[in-house]
């Protein structure tokens, strides 16, 4: 089986850091139980990405957007050959990304 590499861009750490912030005001442990799970998920990315569908920003976008959710929030990524690039922590009810708000 193909091993992936699982590459966090700076903008999916900012808004992961923004999530647990939001949470650790509400419960501490709970945002630390929190951001550590997801940490485990993004690696979970190492093995078959391709299992998960498109994201609904994908046909907003030139390369294919993937997603999984975790908890409240959506994980969006992108595959590259053998690297897996996350690139978005977005909660479910936040609007569509396009790429002008990139």
């Amino acid at each position: 089986m193909t091993v992936f590499r699982v590459e966090p861009t700076r903008r999916a750490f900012a808004d992961a850091d923004e999530a647990f912030m939001w949470i650790y005001n509400e419960a501490p442990e709970a945002a630390v139980r929190w951001y550590d799970g997801l940490l485990d998920a993004m690696r979970s990315l190492e093995r078959n990405p391709l299992r998960w569908g498109l994201a609904r920003e994908d046909p907003f976008f030139e390369e294919e957007i993937r997603q999984f959710v975790y908890g409240r929030y959506r994980v969006l990524y992108t595959v590259r050959k053998k690297t897996v690039y996350v690139l978005r922590v977005r909660h479910s009810a936040r609007e569509t990304l396009t790429p002008k708000d990139e």
